[in-house]
């Protein structure tokens, strides 16, 4: 039923690229120009090195001293490299280096459930140069998004910090570390020391990159197609007809459930309260669109991750810093 489904769907995609490609031509190169110049030379350099550093098993030493932060989401201290380098990069290098951390044997399949809930972020560069002071003018508006997101994925992660999930210990390519164990650690290294290679995390980091630029140039044209077929805007206006509330603020929110960029960019050209505005772009950027969830979820399916719970622990995540960011408008702005 379900392959039936998806089956008609995608023949109404292909004939509808095929009755208007040059509209749908024009969309997809707006994708990829998205991709070449704002998202190639942000996150590729973060992809690769972040390859570099698991293989070479030095975040096993640099993370060795995060106990606290450890015991407070029951997970292994790594997880907080995890967790720094997903706020740092933004999406989806959070969820690249959980898989690179799986694959490597440093976590096990509940670990990497878990650690996704407080990485799975958005990065500076986008929150604040991009949205904030970009699209909001504001660079006030900006630093209480990024504040929101940061603090409501630690608090997400506090949600899911019991989660349970069967794994199976055959799975890994290393066996686990005990991270108090020297001879663990020892045996560890020289197993990554034999396998490192500087062209093998060059191609499977361009492969990364290639997978995101793909996801982005694909849901680019799926807006585009939804807007000239008239199916988002009677949404909009059903939505609009149970709350009152403004139809153009339902359009800038289906299209960021789909894509939050082109969401960020429809929301902050409308003329409302600063404050409704910096909300919804917060919300947009943390739940992070359906075309972030699949970049993502490329590399998360690698640990068998269920989608159910991947949209979950995003929803929670994206309601926490909804309510942090409007605490803090009520404060700030």
């Amino acid at each position: 039923m379900k392959k039936g489904f998806l089956s008609i769907l995608i023949l109404i995609i292909i004939i509808a690229l095929a009755i208007s490609p040059n509209i749908y031509i024009k969309a997809s190169g707006e994708g990829i120009l998205v991709w070449a110049t704002i998202i190639l030379p942000a996150i590729f350099p973060f992809l690769f090195f972040t390859k570099i550093l698991t293989d070479l098993g030095v975040i096993n030493t640099i993370t060795n001293k995060f106990t606290l932060f450890a015991k407070i989401y029951k997970t292994p201290p790594i997880s907080a490299y995890a967790f720094t380098m997903s706020i740092l990069s933004g999406y989806p290098v959070g969820a690249k280096v959980v898989c690179d951390l799986y694959e490597s044997g440093f976590i096990n399949k509940e670990e990497a459930f878990k650690i996704c809930t407080f990485t799975s972020n958005s990065g500076p560069m986008f929150i604040l140069g991009s949205v904030g002071i970009g699209m909001l003018c504001s660079r006030t508006l900006g630093f209480i998004m990024l504040f929101s997101h940061i603090i409501g994925a630690l608090l997400n992660g506090l949600l899911y910090r019991n989660h349970k999930e069967k794994f199976n210990t055959y799975s890994y390519k290393f066996p686990l570390i005990n991270y108090t164990n020297k001879t663990s650690s020892k045996i560890l290294s020289s197993q990554i020391n034999s396998t490192f290679s500087i062209g093998e995390s060059m191609w499977n980091s361009v492969t990364s990159i290639l997978i995101i630029g793909g996801f982005i140039c694909i849901f680019f044209v799926i807006i585009e197609m939804l807007n000239n077929l008239y199916i988002i805007t009677p949404i909009a206006n059903f939505l609009h007809s149970l709350t009152g509330i403004d139809t153009q603020i339902f359009v800038g929110i289906l299209n960021g459930i789909f894509e939050m960029t082109h969401g960020c960019l429809d929301i902050a050209n409308l003329q409302f309260s600063p404050i409704l505005l910096c909300c919804i772009c917060c919300g947009l950027i943390t739940f992070g669109g359906l075309a972030t969830m699949m970049q993502a979820f490329a590399f998360l399916q690698k640990f068998g991750m269920r989608f159910k719970f991947f949209m979950c622990q995003k929803i929670t995540h994206t309601l926490i810093s909804i309510i942090i960011c409007f605490i803090l408008c009520l404060i700030f702005v």
